[in-house]
């Protein structure tokens, strides 16, 4: 009602509907907000906000914990922590409830547990915890050229450019939430799914979508090069991921009947895992660890 005091009824921008989207917020504040519409556009903003919070707890818990026989227990549980329990919960909380077949469900903090949800909160901790384990920390060299053939410019985007277990830090929910936003745009919203979910989806363009594809690729390939030599493989990061993600949204779609926030959350957790599973492999030839 205009006038009215209460906060549910006040527009936000479109940039905050986005993090109430992203984080476990009440998904019944501000469902009907106009600007849903653009808050799609943010996603991926958030995306790099979570990536760069992943790796100031892991560079935190690592100097505070240290390692033991050269393996980062305690960073990689923070950084866990911090995922499973409020950055990545959406994500989490999305696979609970498709692998419960609940697909028109909304993903809430309340959300109940059954023994198929339960399955797959454990298998998706387990799967992360050890892939966090196996982030390579690169050989540090204070002549990187030393080392291998090392592109000189990167030395000098600084801080932008951190050091090599960081990157995939950054990257994973990067690559999380562009997938939610693409996801958006395969297929039409389930007829039960929420209105701010449909208010996203119409203003999803596939333009933007692929622009934003370029950017994340882009990122890839210069964290995973640090020569000219590796570039077609931070590409192929790139279009793994991509396809990947096209093939969860297409098959989750067809067995939910359109798409719900069930659905489109698990598309971003999928991008996550698989880019996780594609990184670990080749990231011994890109840092010499």
């Amino acid at each position: 009602m205009p006038g009215s005091d209460d906060p549910s009824a006040r527009s936000l921008p479109a940039i905050l509907l986005a993090a109430r989207f992203v984080f476990p917020c009440d998904d019944r504040r501000h469902a009907d907000d106009p600007n849903w519409r653009a808050a799609g556009r943010w996603l991926v903003f958030w995306g790099i906000v979570i990536g760069a919070a992943y790796a100031l707890v892991f560079r935190s818990s690592w100097r505070w914990f240290g390692e033991y026989q050269y393996v980062r227990w305690m960073p990689a549980a923070a950084v866990l922590a911090v995922d499973l329990g409020y950055c990545g919960y959406r994500l989490l909380a999305g696979a609970a409830n498709v692998a419960s077949r609940r697909y028109t469900c909304e993903v809430r903090p309340d959300t109940s547990l059954d023994l198929p949800g339960l399955v797959a909160v454990v298998l998706v901790a387990i799967a992360k915890y050890a892939m966090f384990l196996s982030l390579p920390i690169g050989v540090w060299y204070s002549q990187p050229s030393v080392a291998y053939e090392h592109a000189a410019w990167l030395d000098k985007l600084g801080h932008l450019y951190p050091g090599a277990v960081y990157r995939p830090l950054i990257l994973m929910p990067l690559w999380g939430r562009w997938a939610i936003s693409s996801a958006l745009s395969i297929g039409r919203v389930a007829p039960a799914g929420s209105s701010r979910l449909r208010r996203m989806a119409d203003g999803t363009h596939l333009a933007v979508i692929l622009a934003y594809w370029l950017l994340a690729t882009a990122l890839t390939m210069v964290y995973c090069s640090p020569s000219g030599g590796h570039l077609a493989g931070g590409l192929a990061i790139g279009l793994a991921v991509m396809l990947a993600s096209y093939l969860a949204s297409f098959v989750l779609a067809r067995r939910a009947g359109g798409q719900t926030e069930a659905t489109v959350t698990v598309v971003g957790l999928v991008a996550e895992l698989s880019f996780l599973a594609l990184y670990l492999p080749v990231a011994s030839s890109i840092y010499w660890y």
